[in-house]
């Protein structure tokens, strides 16, 4: 299925071409669209479809930046309220130890920390919109055979078509086929886990927090599911993360669902009472990335195609969906200066705004899973020491809660009220 407005239907060439149509490239291009450029979407995988039924095991979890992205871009209007479950607390702890630290929105001074959400809603959703922009055309299964420079601009093949553009944005994730024609490195760095996703139900209720336990093998995320008397809304069911060793994740797989779900019960103490699988598991190698740079001649890289961070505060999307409104807002400052899109002093700015934040993100990941995989005693009451004065201390939890939220950095217009 093509989204493609009968004015560009017509033509090949467009301001920006967007090769990837997932959450960052879909924002991307609606930002781009009702700045006045032509954009055009290439995306390998068929047009996204909201998912019905039972929730799908892959889920994000949004920050308050990243909702007023969606809303300012006219998309969180478009999600189903009885999908999108907003948590207003965290708990996290060390389950070999006694540190244990909660989060509320309202010392914050939030209605909610954020909101748990399918990706493939947020994806169709993008898509839809995608649709109402006269200056947007978005092509599912069409994924690219070939992309070379072509004067100042680039030229992409996909199948028997041929586009071209002035500027080339790479959204086509961790393995982006972009950023190797651009010759930009992005050596992957194996984090050692694997992650294990899947929908769980609960003896009691979720009560809408995320919960995080830290065990010597990687972290375990509970994730509120739907909205308390929405879509099976009773608040019993929760998305799992479950990252660990190779050995261990391979040996929960081959569980069946009853033993899967007393082993969980049993790496959670049961803060939920027990847990039931209700979704088929899935798992998948967890590897860092980071581009040696964001941005090429007429070239630029955002989401996964720049990044890859390790899952377990849940930002990765987040991080993502900031990449594309800060370089919109560069493009739009390039077309308001009467500069060319593709303006190399422009896209140097978009990388100097958000590669350095990412990097904190991501080595402050590997730092927490370094910290709470270390077996020794010392690094042990280290650890559930530094846990218990942040919850202690508001200055900290507040410090922490200001990054979870997305209020940290040097943040676009639209990431706020």
């Amino acid at each position: 299925m093509t989204n493609d407005p009968a004015n560009l239907s017509s033509t090949t060439h467009t301001d920006v071409l967007i090769v990837g149509g997932g959450m960052a490239g879909g924002l991307l291009s609606l930002l781009l669209a009702d700045a006045g450029f032509s954009v055009r979407v290439l995306d390998a995988g068929p047009a996204p479809v909201r998912p019905s039924g039972e929730s799908a095991p892959r889920v994000s979890t949004l920050s308050e930046a990243s909702h007023w992205l969606l809303r300012h871009a006219g998309v969180w209007d478009r999600l189903d309220p009885e999908r999108v479950q907003a948590y207003a607390s965290m708990q996290v702890w060390d389950r070999d130890g006694t540190g244990e630290v909660r989060f509320s929105a309202a010392d914050a001074g939030a209605d909610c920390l954020g909101w748990l959400l399918e990706n493939d809603h947020l994806t169709a959703a993008l898509f839809e919109a995608a649709g109402e922009r006269d200056t947007l055309a978005w092509h599912g299964d069409t994924p690219v055979d070939d992309l070379t420079r072509d004067g100042d601009g680039w030229r992409v093949t996909a199948g028997d078509r041929t586009f071209s553009a002035d500027l080339l944005v790479g959204a086509d994730g961790a393995r982006s086929r972009v950023r190797d024609a651009a010759g930009i490195p992005a050596p992957a760095r194996d984090s050692g886990h694997r992650a294990l996703v899947a929908t769980i139900e609960t003896d009691r209720p979720h009560g809408g927090c995320a919960r995080q336990a830290f065990m010597d093998s990687g972290p375990l995320a509970l994730l509120p599911l739907f909205g308390h008397g929405g879509h099976r809304g009773d608040g019993h069911r929760c998305s799992i993360v479950w990252s660990a060793w190779p050995q261990r994740s391979d040996e929960l797989m081959a569980l069946d669902d009853d033993a899967f779900g007393a082993a969980l019960s049993q790496a959670t103490g049961e803060v939920l009472g027990a847990a039931r699988v209700v979704s088929r598991r899935a798992v998948f190698p967890i590897e860092e990335r980071h581009a040696s740079r964001y941005q090429g001649r007429a070239l630029a890289l955002v989401g996964d195609a720049a990044h890859v961070i390790h899952p377990l505060a849940g930002q990765g999307i987040n991080l993502g969906l900031l990449d594309a409104a800060v370089l919109a807002e560069e493009l739009g400052r390039a077309r308001a200066a009467g500069l060319p899109v593709a303006h190399a002093t422009i896209l140097a700015r978009y990388e100097r705004r958000r590669r350095a934040d990412n990097l904190l993100m991501q080595n402050a990941m590997r730092g927490f899973k370094l910290l709470f995989e270390r077996p020794e005693p010392a690094v042990r009451w280290l650890r559930n020491t530094g846990l218990g004065l942040v919850n202690r201390l508001a200055p900290a939890r507040h410090a922490f809660m200001h990054r979870a939220l997305g209020r940290a950095g040097d943040l676009p217009r639209n990431a706020r009220p």
